[in-house]
């Protein structure tokens, strides 16, 4: 369990149900609305993004919440290998390549960003023992006592908790500007780029707590 206070673990685990669910209905839509405005969604590669944060909320959630979740840790490392590696291989593919791809703005969300949190589950993850479920809780256990030696490491749990501070600042700094232009599309609620960007904000808030519980 992510260690702190009980009512803070709730409110977390509240916004990332919130949040998988945004992705979800967003999921749900996607087709509908880029029919409409291909600007919105850029095909499978706008669809991929959306799928991997919902994944990624629903696994902040099984942090959070440990009882509330089956899987164990393997099945949630692969879910983070499938849905991230698409996004990997087509930076590498346009890396190799050389070709500056222009394409609609996804939300603020660089593919590299979507990576770094990809494999920043995936080290929270290896970080717990060997046999240890997601679904197993024990009442006061944080992430630091979860952590087997040798497979957390304090240089790599700061550099992902810098990271993802610098990444909430600046994002959060241009939400903060009045009528500031951030991403494009149709303002409706569930293409809104400035609601997009501030579920950013949140996963990041939520990445840097729990990688804190780790120190």
């Amino acid at each position: 369990m992510v260690a702190g206070p009980a009512w803070v673990r709730w409110v977390f685990a509240s916004m990332f149900v919130a949040l998988a669910l945004f992705s979800a209905v967003r999921i749900m839509i996607a087709d509908r609305v880029a029919h409409r405005d291909p600007s919105v969604w850029n095909g499978d590669a706008g669809r991929s993004v959306d799928v991997s944060r919902g994944v990624m909320s629903l696994g902040m959630l099984a942090m959070f919440l440990p009882w509330i979740d089956p899987l164990p840790r393997l099945c949630w490392e692969v879910l983070f290998v499938i849905t991230t590696g698409p996004v990997a291989l087509r930076m590498i593919r346009r890396s190799m390549r050389s070709v500056l791809v222009s394409g609609p703005d996804l939300g603020g969300h660089h593919e590299l960003h979507l990576v770094i949190g990809g494999l920043a589950m995936v080290y929270m993850l290896a970080a717990m023992p060997a046999g240890h479920s997601m679904a197993q809780h024990a009442e006061g256990m944080n992430m630091a006592q979860m952590g087997s030696p040798g497979l957390a490491v304090p240089a790599l749990t700061w550099a992902f908790i810098v990271y993802f501070v610098v990444f909430v600042v600046r994002l959060g700094a241009r939400l903060a500007v009045p009528g500031a232009a951030v991403g494009g599309g149709p303002r409706s609620l569930v293409v809104s780029p400035h609601l997009l960007d501030s579920s950013e904000v949140i996963m990041g808030v939520g990445m840097s707590y729990m990688l804190m519980t780790m120190l």
